[in-house]
């Protein structure tokens, strides 16, 4: 019997931004010339921006020539129930303050106990001259979904 798939429908603007707040781990597009980069990345969102670190690297080095990107972020119950939200935006690296601030609020945003949670703190402020610390103002959103919308929230995400 061949599958019978539900009509894949348009989140609304909020709904979209929703998810996107909702999430921590989310996929980065980034590209120079013919050169497409896609990562997975951690991050927060918060005020219209995502807020993720790295290592300097290809990544990096990418969003350094061409700041422009693309973060793709899902839900998945089955194949059958998913959203999904794409973000478009611009890469801004941050530093000094900025970069501290962005740091501390992304390990505030995790779901860790209080100990746990100074225990990096101090690791990420060791790691600060290292690190790239970096954001993205979200210009353009859009999101989908397919079937199960109205009872997908009370569905668990795990088998």
């Amino acid at each position: 019997m061949k599958p019978h798939h539900g009509e894949i429908k348009e989140l609304s603007s909020s709904e979209s931004t929703d998810l996107l707040a909702r999430n921590q781990f989310g996929h980065l597009a980034c590209h120079v010339k013919d050169d497409i980069f896609l990562v997975p990345i951690s991050y927060i969102y918060e005020d219209g921006y995502i807020y993720s670190h790295s290592q300097d690297g290809k990544k990096v080095h990418m969003m350094r020539k061409n700041p422009r990107v693309c973060v793709q972020v899902e839900e998945v119950g089955d194949f059958f129930h998913w959203k999904s939200v794409l973000a478009w935006g611009d890469f801004e690296e941050l530093k000094s303050e900025d970069a501290m601030i962005a740091m501390r609020n992304i390990v505030k945003k995790l779901s860790l106990g209080e100990e746990r949670r100074s225990e990096l703190e101090l690791y990420f402020e060791s790691q600060l001259e290292s690190a790239v610390i970096y954001r993205i103002k979200v210009d353009r959103i859009t999101g989908r979904y397919e079937n199960g919308f109205s009872n997908f929230a009370e569905q668990s995400l795990t088998p």
